[in-house]
């Protein structure tokens, strides 16, 4: 898979018992398949902090960016909550997100260091299901 943000290919690493994908050394963001995001605990927390990157990786975040999983769809920036601190990129056909370096941290500072599961991260994520499933209907 490629980065949607400076093309790079992503790379797994591992974090508590999940495998996400990383663009380690390229732009630093990171992919969550449709359901992982809202399963990260703590122990996965720790290890998703700090992903290197090149300091030299300029990324433009108003260009449109492409899901690496179902490659034909694009991303759709949108607010991690309703406190509006965090955009996020979401693919509205598989329900992944895509965090830019720093993201994930923002949105755990956001939540308190709380699972990720919190109140805002469920309604934000039963919006995002009912977008999924009003196109697929």
């Amino acid at each position: 898979m490629k980065c949607p943000a400076c093309k790079e290919p992503l790379r797994e690493k591992s974090a508590g018992g999940m495998t996400l994908d990383v663009c380690y050394g390229g732009c630093g963001g990171i992919w969550f398949d449709a359901t992982e995001l809202d399963r990260v605990d703590g122990r996965a927390a720790a290890s998703l902090h700090t992903v290197w990157q090149d300091p030299n990786r300029q990324v433009a975040s108003t260009e449109p960016r492409i899901c690496p999983r179902c490659v034909d769809q694009i991303l759709d920036r949108r607010w991690f909550s309703e406190m509006k601190q965090v955009e996020i990129d979401q693919c509205q056909k598989c329900g992944g997100i895509w965090l830019d370096a720093g993201e994930f941290s923002r949105i755990h500072e956001e939540i308190g260091g709380a699972k990720v599961s919190s109140p805002a991260w469920a309604t934000a994520m039963a919006e995002a299901s009912t977008l999924v499933m009003q196109k697929i209907s």
